[in-house]
């Protein structure tokens, strides 16, 4: 059928020519419509014949907004699939099957309306994760989190103003090494008051294997920096010798009362005293050098 067009230019007598065309091969007539027709226009012969067409041999599919689209006899309805998202199987008789390929892409995001959801072996419950088959979840790849916590609580790692932190609430906020700790650098120890002056403590590049033990007992530690703190106390009888002692350095005063004899003499003389039957009266003893 040929788009009958009239031209502005174009007379009163090729109107009419057209206009009858039109109305008798285009529309046809009228009086040739079948009486089960009840419309008198051709748009409501139509959409009666439409009508007429889909209750007997064809349907109208309507998807979620009300969309609709008619289904005559003879036509075919064609349900497709999305590569990686959803697959349509047709099978005998009637059937068409919906499914998930093995490997799904979600283009977007997914939710989920139940609590537990099972991904393989891992089971996302509420705010827990878990392995369903094992007691382990491993990360292959970099794991960050802005805290992390033990399962009661007891420890917690986190970064205060940018400084990683371990903080331990058990009592005594006691926190357990069950390994050996290599520092590469210094440690530091804050006093009673946190972000003052700090104790550095740093070793000198070893060049062997050395071991520091600390004693079994409680005290202060003495550095070589100490000046008044050793006590006698803290002397073992026997440890010091003379060779331990500086030169000329123990005065009379240190000198116990009758600690010193002619034993402790350097090459001991003997001045005696003798009466007159020439017996000895009075021995004394003094250093000759």
């Amino acid at each position: 059928m040929a788009v009958k067009f009239i031209a502005e230019t174009d007379t009163l007598e090729q109107f009419r020519t057209e206009f009858n065309e039109l109305c008798a091969q285009d529309f046809g007539d009228k009086a040739n419509l079948s009486g089960a027709i009840s419309a008198t226009n051709l748009i409501d012969a139509m959409n009666e014949t439409i009508s007429i067409a889909t209750s007997t041999a064809g349907w109208t599919i309507r998807d979620e907004t009300s969309s609709t689209q008619i289904i005559g006899g003879g036509n075919t309805l064609s349900v497709l699939g999305t590569s990686n998202q959803i697959q349509a199987v047709v099978s005998a008789t009637d059937t068409i099957t919906f499914s998930f390929p093995n490997d799904v892409t979600i283009p977007n995001n997914l939710t989920t309306l139940g609590t537990t959801n099972t991904f393989g072996s891992v089971e996302i419950s509420g705010n827990n994760i878990r392995s369903v088959d094992t007691n382990t979840i491993t990360i292959l790849d970099s794991l960050k989190a802005a805290t992390l916590e033990t399962g009661s609580s007891l420890l917690v790692v986190d970064e205060n103003s940018s400084i990683p932190r371990f903080t331990s609430s058990a009592a005594g906020k006691a926190l357990t090494f069950d390994a050996v700790p290599l520092f590469s650098g210094n440690v530091e120890f804050d006093g009673a008051t946190a972000g003052t002056f700090k104790t550095t403590v740093t070793a000198t590049d070893p060049t062997a294997n050395n071991t520091i033990t600390i004693p079994d007992i409680t005290g202060t530690l003495i550095t070589s920096g100490d000046s008044n703190t050793i006590t006698s106390a803290m002397i073992a009888p026997g440890a010091l010798s003379g060779s331990d002692l500086a030169d000329d350095s123990i005065d009379e005063a240190k000198i116990a009362d009758d600690a010193v004899g002619q034993d402790q003499l350097k090459s001991v003389v003997n001045l005696q005293i003798l009466n007159s039957s020439g017996g000895v009266l009075k021995s004394l003893y003094g250093a000759g050098a």
